[in-house]
């Protein structure tokens, strides 16, 4: 069993907010190679505005349909077992190898700060991160709500700090590619969306909520409204300062903002303090992955459709055979390029996205009745807005190489195969009982 009721509005912020707060270290800036600073923010306004009804939508869905497996449940109670369980693989797939990119930023940020990384680093985070979920999910939401808290504190800090440095002419800077367009948006489109995606998957915690007709929607509002402050924050401040190019291409954007020639410099304490903040924001978010990853497969484990083993939970609550397989897949997956891996997951999760939004047309069409202690105003509208735009982000992610796209449609077709190899096994031994009968 779950430990239901251990989670109130502030934790569940908390989680939403270090659910994302990585990709506004380091991640998003891949956009402004990929299309220029206009072209990014356009993306990044259509990207907010895209995540935050998905997160209202997912708000009243878990208040009306409380478990663990969050947006996998909804697709289920929607659309059936099959295509639930497909969205609930889909989700933990890019929830778990997400992991590998957050250590490979993690990674980025200590060999710029502290002067070492590699290998060391990458499995002690994986071992000690690990190790606290295993020990309770008090122990690990507490510890991820000081770190999303010191990691706003540092992108605000940031900010600040930066503000004077910021040029326009740094951000509107004519190269070839850069001018504003909409091939330039859709090329932005996978890397803008970075800097909100996965904080729908606060859903998973409405099962261990306290009061989730309260607190869920409160926690989920408020954790968008600080990363959308944030997200302007870097989005500005860094290239601005820093310059588009220099930016772009950076593994640590923000300390390269900071400890550039037209700014801090090399020598900067200020800058030790934020990269010291963007270590705790990356923490954060691959503690709330493991967190939002591991329920995820709890919850497909318990429902039976996956190996039960990894349904199974110690005396404080943890599903720990889930969470040792997300280690067991995540540290290999810091091998590779961390930008293939983020628009693999943006991929995954906006594939998903589109049965969600669809789930909730459907939920609220077939199920007028169900007790809705959040109900969001225009809920409709916002969900078909989102189906359109999620549709945008899926074609813009085909960006990735035809071997990555043919793995990802591998992977889940091999699991479509398992689920009706499975079934066809269940239909053949409930036959066979009919028949002794």
């Amino acid at each position: 069993m779950l430990n239901k009721g251990a989670l109130g509005w502030s934790k569940i912020a908390g989680l939403g907010i270090a659910l994302v707060v990585a990709g506004q270290f380091s991640g998003w800036n891949f956009g402004l190679a990929a299309g220029g600073w206009q072209n990014m923010l356009v993306a990044t306004l259509l990207m907010a505005a895209l995540c935050s009804g998905l997160a209202l939508c997912v708000a009243e869905l878990s208040t009306a349909l409380p478990n663990a497996g969050g947006v996998f449940a909804y697709a289920q109670s929607a659309f059936g077992p099959f295509v639930g369980y497909l969205i609930g693989v889909a989700t933990a797939l890019a929830l778990i190898i997400g992991t590998g990119a957050a250590a490979t930023f993690i990674c980025a940020y200590t060999e710029s700060v502290l002067g070492y990384g590699g290998w060391p680093v990458k499995i002690a985070l994986f071992a000690v991160i690990i190790g606290i979920h295993i020990r309770g999910v008090g122990e690990a939401l507490g510890l991820t709500l000081l770190a999303g808290a010191i990691a706003v504190a540092a992108l605000l800090t940031f900010g600040i700090a930066m503000l004077p440095f910021v040029q326009l002419d740094q951000l509107l800077v004519s190269v070839p590619g850069s001018e504003l367009s909409l091939a330039g948006v859709f090329a932005c489109v996978p890397f803008a969306i970075w800097l909100f995606i996965t904080v729908e998957q606060t859903g998973s915690a409405a099962e261990e909520a306290r009061d989730p007709g309260k607190s869920m929607p409160r926690g989920i509002v408020a954790a968008v409204c600080v990363l959308l402050i944030t997200a302007m924050t870097v989005l500005i401040c860094a290239p601005g300062a820093g310059g588009v190019a220099l930016i772009g291409a950076a593994g640590d954007p923000l300390y390269a903002a900071m400890t550039s020639p037209s700014a801090y410099g090399k020598e900067s304490w200020l800058a030790t303090v934020v990269g010291l903040g963007a270590l705790f924001g990356l923490v954060a978010t691959f503690f709330s992955l493991t967190y939002a990853g591991s329920r995820q497969v709890f919850a497909m484990a318990r429902d039976g459709h996956l190996p039960g083993l990894l349904g199974k939970t110690n005396k404080k609550g943890s599903p720990y055979n889930a969470l040792l397989l997300t280690a067991l897949i995540g540290l290999p997956m810091s091998l590779v390029n961390p930008e293939t891996v983020l628009v693999s997951v943006v991929l995954l999760l906006n594939l998903c996205y589109l049965f969600v939004f669809a789930a909730y047309l459907r939920i609220r069409a077939t199920q007028p009745d169900l007790p809705r202690p959040f109900r969001l105003r225009c809920g409709p509208l916002v969900a078909w807005c989102g189906l359109l735009l999620t549709t945008g982000v899926i074609a813009a992610c085909f960006q990735l190489t035809a071997p990555v796209l043919l793995s990802i449609g591998g992977i889940l077709g091999l699991f479509a195969l398992g689920f009706a190899i499975d079934k066809m096994r269940v239909r053949g031994r409930t036959t066979a009982s009919v028949g002794d009968i």
